[in-house]
């Protein structure tokens, strides 16, 4: 048969049979794996036409009714896996969890993270592992004692007075913004900040530049190779970022608490950071150095700060709103401070367990409100299923949180801010909805999780406690969320208040 082919060539008949051997190579590869199934796309840009940034979570909710609850949507050349359901979501974060622990790292996570030197993207593997048992023993040993509620209380407090002066309408996001950033701030560094401070500020400008100018990734994420021939101007502004913040602010910031860290004074995470380490060396040899770098501190230092800056402020953004626009709400919540509390000092950590319906307002807002709407995304370590469909190493995995938070399946009412659907019989907090998970789970469940849980329940139950915050006379609240798939917020809005304490 090959005589007649390719009669006397031995190169022709080589060069057919590498050519029959990839042919053959390719179907094995398509039948050996098969994706979810997913909107039809074109060739080499996928479904990139259909996307809509500011709305893909809804998209792959309303694409999941037709296809099944993991859909593959083609975002350029690449496939990307979307999980819709809550089932389907606890085989990627809890049943499978190892397979699906990596994470993408496009190349502009890989500038930003120094290569994947921070927790929230960098590979699974042994130097991860050690690096979040560092953070979290690190975040552990802050919390014993005051700490947080020391700075919760220092921040509010601060911004207290300045509030209690306005006699106009106005916009609290600037006011929440520096409570949150005053907070971090402090908790990464130590000090006290005064109210319009320059380096809370910064922090908070740089983290909303960056944002707005990524949008779904850089042109450099998608087409290999562009970065070594032309740099985008989004890809410039992360270039800028690490530069400022990882290589200048974090940097001087983490040489500082090296040079005056003491082990028996603590001050800050920065140096619960260190010693974490220090005792890790003292526990596993010189070698741990090589694993935790300080290039790896400053990016943890990055991740507990940037992580928690989004989900605290747009959440508190969003309670605001929502109470002005639900006064009974407002008050049942502000009756329990009275009744838990009262009004003679502020709340303290260790009031949460007795305020739980102030809890559940915030869960509610958390789940209606969802921050982060596809999450972090993860990465296949190795083949795998999901879903029943079996896909390949390396296939990118997001999960729809926002689908969860509004699957009408899964909540009674679901369009519906109900805050008694998390209490038990008795008013007491019950346990956790399945569908909510705004901190993800498994693996990679959220590492500030058990910091941002009370944080947030403090800051709230003390707005609460000391204003009765009204929407402005004849103005409707509009509770639209705004943003994509970096994060979604609400429109800007304005309050009164009137000072109850």
């Amino acid at each position: 048969m090959l005589e007649i082919l390719v009669p006397g060539s031995l190169t022709s008949t080589c060069l057919v049979g590498v050519v029959a051997g990839l042919i053959v190579y390719w179907a094995l590869q398509k039948w050996k794996y098969k994706y979810p199934p997913g909107p039809p796309g074109l060739p080499l840009i996928g479904n990139a036409l259909q996307i809509d940034q500011s709305r893909l979570h809804e998209q792959a909710f309303e694409w999941s009714k037709k296809y099944g609850p993991a859909i593959t949507v083609g975002v350029g050349p690449i496939p990307f896996v979307f999980v819709n359901t809550i089932d389907t979501a606890m085989e990627v974060l809890v049943k499978r969890s190892t397979d699906f622990a990596g994470r993408m790292l496009t190349h502009s996570l890989d500038t930003f993270t120094y290569g994947g030197k921070d927790i929230a993207f960098s590979s699974y593997g042994p130097t991860w592992k050690l690096q979040r048992r560092i953070a979290s023993k690190a975040l552990r040993h802050y919390m014993q004692g005051d700490a947080l509620q020391n700075r919760v209380h220092d921040a509010v407090e601060t911004a207290f007075v300045e509030i209690d002066h306005i006699s106009r309408v106005f916009d609290p996001a600037e006011y929440i913004n520096y409570i949150v950033g005053n907070i971090l701030t402090g908790l990464c560094f130590g000090g006290k900040y005064s109210f319009k401070d320059k380096e809370v500020n910064y922090m908070l400008e740089k983290k909303d530049f960056l944002a707005e100018s990524l949008g779904i990734g850089t042109w450099e994420d998608f087409i290999p190779g562009l970065k070594y021939l032309y740099k985008t101007n989004a890809f410039k502004v992360v270039e800028g970022f690490v530069r400022d913040v990882h290589d200048g602010y974090i940097t001087n910031k983490l040489r500082e608490a090296k040079r005056t860290f003491e082990k028996d004074n603590v001050r800050h995470f920065t140096d619960t950071l260190i010693l974490a380490r220090t005792e890790a060396v003292e526990e596993e040899g010189a070698a741990t150095l090589k694993s935790l770098t300080d290039e790896h501190l400053v990016q943890t230092i990055s991740d507990i700060f940037f992580a928690g800056i989004d989900t605290s402020r747009f959440t508190l953004k969003a309670a605001i709103l929502h109470m002005v626009a639900f006064p009974d709400i407002q008050d049942k919540v502000q009756d329990e401070l009275d009744r838990v509390v009262g009004k003679d000092r502020l709340p303290g950590i260790i009031d949460r367990p007795n305020l739980s319906y102030t809890e559940a307002v915030l869960h509610e807002c958390m789940r209606l409100g969802t921050v982060a709407p596809l999450g972090a995304q993860h990465k296949t370590i190795c083949d795998t299923e999901v879903a029943g469909y079996r896909i390949p190493k390396g296939t990118t995995v997001a999960i729809n949180h926002w689908a969860l938070h509004h699957d009408p399946d899964a909540w009674e009412e679901v369009d519906r801010f109900i805050p008694e659907r998390y209490l038990d019989s008795k008013g007491k907090l019950g346990p956790k909805p399945n569908n909510w998970l705004p901190f993800s789970a498994g693996k990679r469940v959220c590492l500030g999780e058990f910091v941002a849980k009370p944080e947030l329940h403090l800051i709230f139950a003390c707005l609460m406690q000391r204003y009765k915050w009204k929407m402005v006379s004849g103005k409707c609240p509009d509770l639209t969320q705004v943003g994509g798939i970096n994060g979604l917020d609400y429109k800007p809005y304005k309050v009164v208040v009137e000072k109850r304490i």
